[in-house]
């Protein structure tokens, strides 16, 4: 039987990227630099053959699936499973900001992330709770095909933690996630067998 790939990415930088900003539902474009990411991805990707490509509603994910697959004439297709972690009150928070105002919650955060949220945010495990069923849905309409899916740094972790079989409290700890990170799931009889996690290789000469 011929396996299902999945090529995980995470969007390209962005300035809060670079500030070290804790970035989840707000919409943040991408650097030159991040823009020039998706498109060495789009290179990286080339000989690939991918039948569709699938993004997290927010725009520096459209925008990134939409320079890596430009010369194909695909069309991400927005999906809102994928969106990232909502940080509530932390979004656009610097980490020395939210330590200073929110001490003992950062604490609590820091040791299990997976079940502790940010004010007027989400855990990990909603996190978990609403993109695997997504990305088993793909992996089964896409069956025998490979596809690509562009999301963000908090989904990816919290993904490949669970394919790795990671306890979620450890995705910030046990799993890296640098901008524009190129990550590859194989499903063969509905097992999943993860063969690359947070490559850069495709840009590694910026």
């Amino acid at each position: 039987m011929a396996s299902t790939t999945v090529w995980l990415a995470r969007h390209g930088e962005t300035i809060w990227t670079v500030e070290d900003k804790f970035n989840g539902l707000s919409e943040v474009e991408l650097t030159e630099r991040g823009r020039t990411q998706a498109e060495e991805l789009g290179k990286w990707l080339e000989k690939e053959p991918l039948s569709a490509v699938y993004c997290s509603p927010l725009q520096r994910c459209i925008e990134t699936a939409g320079l890596a697959v430009a010369h194909r004439g695909l069309s991400p297709i927005i999906t809102p499973e994928l969106k990232e972690l909502d940080y509530g009150l932390w979004d656009g928070m610097r980490r020395e900001e939210i330590i200073s105002s929110y001490a003992e919650l950062w604490k609590e955060w820091t040791r299990d992330p997976a079940a502790v949220a940010a004010p007027q945010g989400e855990t990990g495990y909603d996190v978990l709770a609403r993109v695997m069923p997504a990305i088993k849905r793909l992996v089964t309409k896409h069956a025998g095909e490979s596809i690509l899916v562009v999301a963000h740094k908090a989904v990816n972790r919290l993904v490949l933690c669970d394919l790795l079989g990671v306890p979620p409290r450890d995705y910030r700890r046990r799993i890296g996630q640098s901008a524009c990170a190129l990550n590859c799931i194989k499903w063969l009889n509905e097992e999943p067998f993860v063969v690359l996690v947070n490559s850069t290789a495709h840009y590694h000469a910026l």
